[in-house]
């Protein structure tokens, strides 16, 4: 691809959207993650009392956990507002060095500068950055009187006027009602359950532990800021330094490679770290890290996803992020696609005739969009070609004022 870049026209997508007040003047969104989140201000933005219930006390979550927003999630933060970049950039590391190392020695086996060449080719940044961090510049985007804590979703029902949400909150129940109702409850979502029936799903046959160390406790180990990848029969350990003052790792293992012993749980800290240095014996340099790793601090997780569904709406409740299309982390598109999800619904909701047709929209822009991605993140293991990224960081579909988005 030429390094010519996408950039947004914010001016020119907020004069033809603003031309008319949008189809609902309310949104209830089930969920406080990132999608969830991020959907609330860009609904905002065009002039959607959009009012966010998470069942946690606090809003929080994803601890233990760094994540890349990708140059299709930061055009999209932009949009919703571009001092959330700016926040994201000092948080984060941005432009860091990448290595493939050998699994026994630690010594490097090659490089590339795949995130130092994003904003110059794609017109945004990756950005690696600690969940609780984005989390939080996500957060305080937003009024403190639209996030409702400790809200549990127990049912959803609908009739002409609006759609209706059951929540248990400590020993009330309390109902909430809304011309929109939107599900970014996460995998195991409780809405789409309502919805669309049980949809379980998929295991992908391995388990992935993961830990946040301060970077003091691996001083002495040679790391440099930037990531490092290490992969051999069926195990893979990724590592980041600098960002937040913290080392992130996580180590992936195949039930195959095992001989299914990745499918048992581990019964408490000091067993985890027992089985991951009998795993991954040999590789010094992962064992000298589990070494400094409190065992308390290891999150040990399968590796789900769910098939993209067909439909993600139904009369007046629509899906978004996670509770639609769950991917598995091979790409980090997780949260990059649920930010696009948000813009796509709320430029939908600002444009279409009428409710039915705006959802109906937002369904097809989005659907085709997230097959390809999930495909992708399930075909582990295949190198995916330039195209497929410059498809993946430009080709954002944006309703039917997508042309504006970009100059």
């Amino acid at each position: 691809m030429a390094e010519q870049h996408a950039a947004l026209d914010t001016a020119t997508i907020e004069s033809e959207t603003m031309k008319k007040p949008p189809l609902v003047d309310r949104a209830v969104i089930v969920g406080g993650g990132l999608g969830g989140l991020a959907a609330a201000i860009q609904l905002r933005n065009f002039g959607i009392d959009a009012q966010v219930y998470e069942q946690n006390l606090k809003l929080s979550g994803g601890q233990g956990t760094l994540i890349t927003v990708f140059p299709n999630g930061c055009q999209v933060l932009y949009k919703a507002d571009p001092e959330i970049v700016t926040k994201l950039r000092e948080a984060g590391i941005v432009d860091a060095h990448a290595w493939v190392v050998n699994p026994k020695t630690g010594e490097q086996v090659s490089s590339w500068e795949l995130m130092e060449r994003m904003e110059k080719t794609y017109g945004q940044p990756a950005v690696a950055v600690l969940w609780e961090d984005l989390h939080k510049i996500l957060s305080d985007a937003l009024p403190d009187d639209c996030k409702h804590m400790g809200y549990k979703c127990l049912d959803v029902s609908q009739d002409e006027e609006g759609a209706i949400v059951q929540f248990q909150k400590g020993d009330e129940l309390i109902s909430v009602k809304a011309p929109l109702v939107i599900g970014a409850d996460g995998i195991h979502s409780v809405v789409r359950s309502k919805l669309f029936g049980s949809i379980p799903p998929r295991d992908n046959g391995r388990t992935i532990w993961r830990a946040l160390i301060d970077e003091d406790l691996c001083s002495d180990l040679g790391l440099n800021v930037g990531s490092m990848t290490a992969v051999g029969n069926g195990r893979t350990m990724f590592i980041v330094n600098g960002s937040g003052g913290k080392v992130y790792w996580a180590g992936s293992l195949t039930d195959e490679s095992t001989d299914g012993r990745t499918k048992v749980r581990s019964k408490d800290p000091a067993e985890v770290k027992a089985r991951l240095r009998q795993e991954y014996e040999g590789w010094d340099l992962v064992l000298k890290i589990l070494e400094v790793t409190d065992g308390e601090l290891i999150l040990e997780r399968r590796v789900l996803d769910l098939p993209v569904l067909e439909e993600w709406a139904c009369g007046r409740v629509v899906l978004l992020g996670d509770a639609a299309h769950a991917v598995t982390p091979a790409l980090g598109q997780g949260a990059n696609l649920a930010f696009e999800d948000g813009l796509e619904l709320a430029l939908q909701l600002s444009s279409a005739s009428n409710l039915r047709s705006a959802l109906e929209a937002y369904e097809k822009r989005r659907i085709t969009r997230a097959q390809i991605i999930s495909e992708r993140t399930r075909a582990m293991g295949i190198p995916s070609p330039p195209s497929f990224y410059d498809w993946l960081y430009t080709a954002i579909p944006s309703s039917s004022l997508e042309q504006t988005l970009y100059v």
